[in-house]
Formats: structure tokens, sequence, C-alpha cells
């Protein structure tokens, strides 16, 4: 971090002869109004401001910061929805490097960690939890952290709570934790993680009653089944990639830590329970993959079934309308011939006995037809 010859500028406070530190840097407004959280462990609460310079107004320590790059304890400062003023802004006050600089205001969504001079720079991509049938999805943007070596700078695009319970856990447990730079870039990473738990949860507990279904499920729900079948499979496979890529970014991390010449080894322990929990983690969606697979030859077994079945009840149908049309065809034809030009046998005479003849004789061969086609199988298919 250098100092910055416009930092007074940007601090003073707007005057009729000043202007503001929001006239000094134009730039895109934000598609929410962005806040700033500054976490020290030498205050009982975090102080939140919706601009630099508001925070420096309430925390005089965060000026000094900004103009010395110094601080008198460990300090993090999360910028949730910034703009990109902000970004430039703290670019400018930290020296960060300009690939830096590109990456987040462009928002690279590669999970990775880069070592510059005085800093690392982490990119990570969390889940994100909605209250419908859709589960977890994917956010659109990464969660991006600077760790120097006595603070951290964050920065969130999307609504995320990761921040707020990792500040929460040193709250709790900060007597007994070594706290450093490097430990709140382990709690994001971890919290992170931690993330994607409801996700497998769910799918589990959804896979096992979908298998418990697959007798009961009725022919015209099946499709259905099959479109949730495959929407969890291509969410599997989406988050299992998104847990190999931290696989290596905290071998990256442990890397990285090493080259800072920093007190490693409890983070290293905590890391390693990291990669323990990842590995579990893509175990189980390994194994809900293997069951929705394995959901799915079953229902797609069951819709060839009940489709094959279907198709012969059709097919039984249609040869029976068959053969009745074969039997009661020719006797029209025959019963059609008499409307034509001809002799009626038994016109002339008195009695009904050609008439009833001839309707017995169509009777007859229908009889001797029907029997024909019973005994070749026809009415039994």
């Amino acid at each position: 971090m250098i100092p910055d010859p416009l930092v007074p500028a940007l601090l003073a406070r707007p005057t009729p002869d000043h202007p503001s530190a929001e006239k000094i840097l134009p730039s895109s407004e934000p598609t929410r109004p962005s806040q700033l959280n500054f976490f020290t462990p030498q205050l009982d609460s975090v102080i939140q401001a919706s601009s630099i310079a508001d925070l420096c107004a309430v925390y005089r320590p965060f000026e000094l910061l900004l103009e010395t790059g110094h601080h008198s304890g460990l300090w993090w400062l999360d910028l949730a929805a910034p703009s990109d003023r902000d970004i430039e802004t703290i670019s400018r006050f930290f020296g960060l490097h300009p690939l830096t600089t590109e990456d987040i205001n462009t928002r690279e969504t590669r999970e990775k960690i880069e070592l510059f001079a005085s800093y690392y720079f982490l990119s990570l991509r969390p889940p994100r939890k909605f209250e419908t049938d859709e589960g977890v999805r994917i956010v659109s943007h990464n969660v991006y952290a600077l760790v120097f070596r006595e603070g951290v700078v964050s920065f969130s695009f999307d609504p995320s709570l990761h921040a707020g319970h990792v500040q929460q856990r040193i709250k709790e447990h900060g007597t007994h934790l070594s706290l450093t730079s490097d430990w709140i870039c382990y709690a994001l990473i971890d919290d992170i993680v931690d993330g994607f738990g409801p996700f497998i949860s769910r799918v589990e507990s959804g896979v096992e009653m979908m298998e418990d279904n697959i007798t009961i499920t009725r022919p015209d729900e099946i499709g259905l089944v099959l479109q949730r079948i495959y929407k969890w499979r291509k969410e599997v496979i989406q988050i299992r990639q998104l847990l190999h890529d931290k696989i290596d970014v905290i071998r990256s991390f442990a890397r990285h830590c090493d080259a800072f010449d920093a007190p490693t080894s409890q983070v290293s322990l905590y890391l390693s329970d990291i990669r323990d929990h990842i590995i579990t983690m893509i175990s189980n969606l390994e194994q809900a993959e293997q069951m929705l697979s394995r959901s799915q030859s079953k229902y797609l077994t069951q819709l060839h079934f009940d489709s094959g079945r279907m198709r012969n009840g059709i097919a039984s149908a249609l040869g029976r309308l068959t053969v009745l049309a074969s039997i009661l065809v020719p006797m029209q034809f025959i019963t059609g011939l008499f409307g034509m030009n001809v002799v009626v046998p038994g016109k002339y005479v008195a009695n009904l006995v050609w008439w009833w003849g001839i309707i017995g004789f169509m009777f007859g061969a229908i009889i001797l037809f029907a029997l024909v086609a019973k005994r070749i199988g026809l009415l039994d298919q």
C-alpha cells in the first residue's frame, strides 16, 4: 500500500470551496447501493458506511490507513456491491496491480489465487440458495479478496452473507483464535464451501425419495420426473466441478502462505480440514450422480415398458377392428349387389323364404369367418 496524493482531496468534507469525493471520482452507478463494512478486533462492532469518505468520517484510523498504509492492528474492509469508483479508489490507495483491478472490474469467473508484491488475490465462486423448487444455483459473480500482511479487502457483487458469518465466527471464538489475515481468507473459503452442504443434502434426500417412488409413479408423471433428474444431474456436475476447482485454490493458498513467510502451521491444519471436507462432498456428489443415473435408467425402463404395453393394447384393438372389417366388408358387398339393376332372387315369390335364406347365409358366413379368425389367433392379440 502506498500513499496517494489525492487522499486529502478524496477525504475532504464537502464545502463550498472544495468538492466531495463523489465529484472527484465520477463513475457509473451500481445496480444497488454500495455498503462498506470495516472490521477490526480492536472494536466491539463492525463499522458500516455507504462510501469511503463516510467511513473515514466515522473512523479516523481508516483515513490514516489510506494515507500511510498502516493500521494499529488487524483489519478487514468488506465492500458489498461496490461501484467502479469504489474499485478504482481501493486500487489506487492500496497499490493494486492492474491485472487485479481488471479481474474485479470484469467480474472474472475463474477461481484462483495469484501472488503479487504485497498481497495475494483470491477469486472464489460461492453457491446461492433460492426459496423455490429450483434449489441451489450458482451465482453470477465471484467473491474476491485482497489479502495483505495486516489486513484484508473483500468484494462481493451478489447478496452474500459469507463476510457476516466469518465476522460472527471471530466474535464467538476470537479468544482462542490466532487471528491473521490468512485466517480470515481461510474462513471465507471455509464458509463458501459450507454453503454447498444444503444443496448436497437436498439432492441426496430427493434421490432417495425418487428411488422409493419408482414403482408407484404414474406413467403420465414419468416425463416430469425425468426432467427433474436431468436438471439435478446437470447441477451436480456443475457443483462437483466447482468443488474440484476449490481444491486447486486451497493448494495455491497453502503455497502463497509459505511465500509470505506467515505462521501457517495452524492455517495449514485448517486448509487440510477444508480439503477433506471438499473431498467428502465430492464423494457424496459422485454417489448422488450414480443414484440419479440408476434412477434415470429405471424410469426409462418403466417408461419403455408402459409404452410397449400401450402399443400392444393399441395393436390388439386394431387387430380386432381389422378382423371385424374383414368380416363385414364382404357382407356389405353382397348386400350391395342387390341394389343394382338385377333381378333379385325370390322377387316374385309370395313368401320370405329367399329373404331369410340370404340373411341366414350372411350370418353363417360371419360366424364361420369369426371361428377361422379365432382359430388362427387374430382375435387373441
